[in-house]
C-alpha cells in the first residue's frame, strides 16, 4: 500500500468490515461488502453468507482455512493499522493513551508563545516516545532566557552586520551556522552550534538551506532562527579555507586579503570541517575565547558532533555540568527541542508510522550505511542478521515449517515485532525478509519488515531526497530498540533523537564479517569522529588532570573518535589512550 494514501482500516483478522478510503469492504481479500440492504441479487446475498460464516468461526476461535490466511501472515504490508482523525503517533490505536506533556517536561516552550496562525502540527502531536531524558532546571532557564534573547537580537541582526557603524548593539552577539555534508551531520552540528550559543551568550541564526527553511519547524517563538535574506549566498560562499577571516590564520594580501569593498561588523569564520588543520583545532583553547569574546560574529562551519570538545575548555565546564548533569543527554535533549517536523514532512511520518508501524508490540529501527564502492555487501548482510540473532533483538526462524500447527497462526502466540529498514539499497530488506518468510519464528512471534525508500545514493542537497531522510530518522528514532551503521551521523541523530543506545555495526573494510557482528553503544550521544587532540596542547591545558578525561570514551565504531558518557572508564584505559594519542 502506497504511504501516501489516507485508508481508514479495521485489522483483517478482526473479521468485521473494513473501511477503505470511504468505502465499506469486506474483511477478506477480494469479496466486497453489500452496500444495498435491500438488493437481494444471489451473489450478493452469496457474498453475504461467506461473509458471515467466516466470522462465525473467527468468533468461534475455528481454524480459518489457510486460502484466507495465507495473505494476512505472509505479506508484510497487508496488515494495516486504523488511521482516523487524530493524526498523532501512538503505539496502538486501543492502547490507553496517557495525557502526553507539549513541553517535554519543560524543555520546549508552551505552544502558547507561538504564533498561533504559524502551522506546525507536530509541535502539538508530540510522539509517545517512553526514552526521553528530564532536563535540568538550569537547562529550562537558560532555554527561556535564550529565547527572549533570540527574539530581540534576531531581528536585529541584518543592521548589527551591515551598519557596524549607525548601529553599536553590545547585548547581541551572534553565532550563525553554515551546512557542510549530508543530513545526518547538518542536525548533529546544528547542535554542536546551539550548545555553544547557550555557553556564550549569543543568538544562534543558520544559512538558509532547503532543509533549515522548509523541512523543521521554526524551534524558537515569536522569531525566526533563519540567517535574513540580506546576507547574499555569495557571502556565504565566500567563507572557505582562503577567507582572510579564518580563525586563527593570518593571510598576507596576496593570499586573499580583507575585503573593504562592503562595511561589516568584524567577524570570525570557524572551519572545523575535514580540511581543518592545527591551527583550526585551536578554536578549543581557552586563551583563544578571549579574543572571540570581542568579535561580535562567529560563522561555523563544521561535519563534526563537536559537543565533547567543550567538555575541555575550562571556561565552559561549570555550565556545562549545570545545564547537562547527565551528560548523554545532551543531543536527545537539544535535538527534541530543535528539530520538529514541519507540516511538509510531518504528514508522510504519521501516514507511514500508523500503516506500517503502530500496531505492533516491538518496534525495531535498523539503519544500514556502507561505504565502500562495491555495493551491497551481502557480507554486511550476514553480519546484520547475525547481530540480531545473538543479541535476541528478533526471533530465529524454525527450519522445518511443516511440523508447525498451521491453525496457531492466526494470533501470534508471543507478540508481534515490526521492523523498519532504512538504507540507499532495498537487498539488505529483501535479505531480512526472505529470512522471514522462509518459515515460522521459533516463539511464534510475527515479524514485519518495511521499508520506506532506497534511492540508490545519496543527494545531499535534493530536497526530494531530503525530505525522506528527515522522515525516516524521525521514524527511526520512534523505535524500542535500534541497530545502526558505524560512522554514521544519520543513525547517530535517530538514536540520539531516541533517547535510547544502539547496537553499533562496524563499517566492513573487507568480505569478512566482524566477530562479535555489533557492539552495544556506551552512550546515546553522537560519535565525534574528529577529535581535535591537538587541544591538549594548548599552553592553557593541564593533560595531567584527570578530571578532563571524565565523561568522554574512544567510539565502538571509531576509537580515535570520542563521545560523552556518564560511565568513565578505569583510570588505567584512559591513560594508556592518551598516552597512545
Amino acid at each position: 500500500m502506497d504511504p501516501e494514501r489516507k485508508p481508514s482500516m479495521e485489522l483483517v483478522r478482526s473479521g468485521r468490515l473494513l473501511e477503505v478510503d470511504g468505502e465499506k469492504k469486506s474483511g477478506l481479500p477480494g469479496i466486497s461488502a453489500v452496500k444495498d440492504k435491500k438488493s437481494r441479487s444471489p451473489v450478493l446475498l452469496s457474498c453475504g453468507l461467506f461473509v458471515a460464516a467466516v466470522t462465525l468461526l473467527l468468533y468461534c476461535n475455528l481454524p480459518v482455512p489457510l486460502i484466507f490466511q495465507s495473505r494476512m501472515y505472509v505479506e508484510s504490508s497487508a496488515v494495516v493499522s486504523r488511521i482516523d482523525g487524530d493524526a498523532s503517533i501512538s503505539r496502538s490505536s486501543t492502547e490507553t493513551r496517557k495525557p502526553q506533556d507539549p513541553t517535554l517536561g519543560g524543555l520546549l516552550p508552551d505552544l502558547s508563545e507561538f504564533d498561533s496562525g504559524g502551522s506546525c502540527k507536530s509541535r502539538s502531536q508530540q510522539p509517545h516516545r517512553k526514552n526521553y531524558f528530564q532536563p535540568s532546571n538550569e537547562l529550562i532557564r537558560r532555554l527561556r532566557r535564550y529565547e527572549a534573547r533570540h527574539v530581540k537580537c534576531a531581528a536585529r541582526a541584518a543592521r548589527n552586520f551591515f551598519q557596524p557603524g549607525e548601529f553599536q548593539d553590545d547585548d547581541c552577539r551572534y553565532v550563525v551556522w553554515t551546512q557542510a555534508s549530508g543530513f545526518g551531520n547538518r542536525m548533529i552540528t546544528l547542535v554542536s552550534s546551539f550548545v555553544y550559543a547557550l555557553l556564550t551568550d549569543r543568538t544562534l541564526l543558520v544559512e538558509r538551506t532547503e532543509e533549515t527553511a522548509v523541512l523543521f519547524c521554526e524551534p524558537f517563538p515569536r522569531a525566526s532562527w533563519l540567517l535574513p535574506s540580506e546576507f547574499p549566498v555569495e557571502f556565504i560562499y565566500s567563507l572557505n579555507e582562503t577567507s582572510p577571516h579564518r580563525f586563527a590564520h593570518n593571510f598576507t594580501d596576496d593570499q586573499g586579503g580583507r575585503d573593504n569593498s562592503t562595511e561589516t561588523a568584524d567577524f570570525s569564520y570557524i572551519n572545523l570541517t575535514w580540511t581543518h588543520d592545527d591551527e583550526d583545532n585551536t578554536f578549543f583553547c581557552d586563551e583563544n575565547h578571549v579574543q572571540l569574546e570581542r568579535v561580535p560574529w562567529v560563522f561555523m562551519r563544521s561535519d563534526q558532533y563537536i559537543v565533547p570538545s567543550y567538555f575541555f575548555l575550562s571556561r565552559f565546564t561549570s555550565d556545562l555540568g549545570a545545564l547537562f548533569p547527565d551528560k548523554e543527554a545532551v543531543f536527545n535533549l537539544l535535538g527534541n527541542y530543535l528539530f520538529q517536523p514541519s507540516d511538509a514532512v510531518w504528514p508522510r511520518i504519521t501516514r507511514y508510522y500508523r500503516s506500517y508501524l503502530a500496531n505492533y508490540d516491538r518496534f525495531l529501527g535498523i539503519q544500514i550505511r556502507t561505504y565502500q564502492a562495491k555495493s551491497p555487501l551481502p557480507n554486511f548482510s550476514q553480519q546484520l542478521q547475525q547481530c540480531i540473532l545473538q543479541n535476541n533483538l528478533l526471533p530465529k526462524v524454525v527450519a522445518d515449517g511443516d511440523s508447525v500447527d498451521i491453525s496457531g497462526l492466526r494470533e501470534p502466540k508471543n507478540g508481534s515485532t515490526a521492523v523498519l529498514v532504512t538504507s540507499l539499497d532495498s537487498y539488505y530488506y529483501d535479505n531480512l525478509t526472505e529470512y522471514y518468510l522462509s518459515g515460522p519464528t521459533e516463539n511464534g512471534e510475527s515479524v514485519t519488515i518495511h521499508q520506506p525508500s532506497h534511492d540508490g545514493a545519496q543527494q545531499t542537497g535534493v530536497a526530494s531526497h531530503d525530505l525522506k531522510a528527515w522522515a525516516e530518522i524521525y521514524l527511526l528514532s520512534l523505535s524500542d530498540s535500534l541497530i545502526i551503521s558505524g560512522w554514521s551521523t544519520f543513525g547517530y541523530a535517530a538514536n540520539g533523537l531516541a533517547g535510547i543506545r544502539p547496537w553499533i555495526l562496524p563499517n566492513v573494510n573487507d568480505d569478512r564479517v566482524h566477530d562479535p557482528p555489533c557492539v552495544y553503544a556506551k552512550s546515546v550521544e553522537p560519535c565525534n569522529f574528529a577529535f581535535p587532540f591537538r587541544l591538549f596542547k594548548c599552553p592553557s591545558k593541564d593533560v595531567s588532570d584527570d578530571r578532563n578525561f571524565t565523561f568522554v570514551q574512544p567510539c565502538v565504531d571509531y576509537t580515535d573518535g570520542m563521545k560523552l558518557v556518564n560511565e568513565s572508564s578505569s583510570l588505567e584505559e584512559r591513560t594508556q589512550f592518551w598516552r597512545e594519542h
